[in-house]
């Protein structure tokens, strides 16, 4: 092959990559617009579909923690299932059934409550009235550092 083929080709290897537009102009000037996830929801919407609310599925999980494992089959089986229901049910079928459902019992009822007491060792807390004074002069912060002796000076 001669230094002449060589250059020739490698000119139109690279006439192959660079694009068919110029600089700043859309490669794909009437694609595909991207849909927005207001327009979604407001297309679900008309096809009928409902938000659900936190206690639509708390009630979910808590019916699922009640069903036998024949029904929960059929809901993971059935296509027209929400996907919610189908998830949950295939996980609960898994391996780790437990933890889904002591995960789904945290969600629908909500973690034991735990009381941390770390500064008051059961005491209850005891709050002083605040009182504030304003001082005119030097004489007068004198007069109130003998009434008060723990205010701190101006050096610490």
């Amino acid at each position: 092959m001669s230094t002449e083929q060589e250059t020739s080709g490698k000119a139109k290897r690279l006439a192959n990559l660079m694009p068919p537009w110029k600089k700043g102009q859309s490669g794909n000037p009437k694609g595909r617009k991207p849909l927005s996830i207001k327009q979604t929801i407001r297309d679900l919407k008309k096809e009928g579909y409902q938000e659900p609310t936190q206690d639509d599925i708390a009630k979910m999980y808590k019916y699922m923690l009640t069903l036998d494992e024949p029904r929960i089959k059929e809901i993971v089986a059935d296509k027209s299932q929400p996907m919610l229901n189908r998830i949950v049910g295939k996980n609960i079928l898994g391996g780790k059934g437990f933890d889904i459902m002591e995960r789904m019992i945290d969600r629908a009822i909500g973690k034991v409550g735990q009381k941390l007491d770390i500064t008051t060792q059961g005491e209850k807390l005891k709050q002083e009235p605040l009182s504030i004074r304003f001082v005119a002069s030097k004489e007068d912060l004198a007069k109130l550092e003998q009434e008060v002796p723990d205010i701190p000076d101006d050096d610490s």
